[in-house]
């Protein structure tokens, strides 16, 4: 039994290439086009791959100052220690700062005073340069 070929001689794979007719390879266009398209995509994603080192980088002090600013707020409100000033302190590098204003709530003539005060808690932390995060909350203290 034979077999034969049902495809024709130029565009069978077997045979060997002639470099003498054909081209191999490619052209010096060809690889100039696809540098360009290559650099072209470099271009693109390299100020993207910057800002994301710069923010990772910089990830670890977030963290930090998130933890702190949160630990200042959560603490126990010492009316006496906010009456004067604000308190200010450095901790682990990282400049804090955190002030309490009373609110004032008007209450008709009809009802009773309350026997508490609200106050309103600033806090901001540092670090770097003009690096800074700032919460604020209310929070009920006892009247004097």
């Amino acid at each position: 039994m034979k077999f034969a070929s049902t495809g024709t001689r130029a565009r069978s794979r077997s045979l060997p290439i002639d470099f003498k007719r054909g081209r191999a390879g490619f052209m010096l266009l060809e690889a100039l086009v696809a540098l360009a398209l290559v650099l072209a995509f470099a271009a693109a994603i390299a100020p993207v791959l910057f800002q994301a080192k710069r923010i990772m980088s910089d990830a670890g002090n977030r963290v930090a100052a998130q933890a702190l600013l949160r630990s200042l707020l959560d603490a126990p409100l010492d009316r006496a220690a906010f009456m004067k000033t604000a308190r200010e302190g450095e901790t682990a590098g990282l400049h804090w700062r955190i002030a309490a204003f009373p609110l004032h709530v008007g209450a008709s003539d009809d009802q009773q005073q309350p026997s508490w005060i609200p106050y309103r808690l600033v806090a901001s932390v540092s670090w770097g340069q003009e690096q800074t995060i700032t919460a604020e909350t209310v929070r009920l203290g006892a009247k004097q």
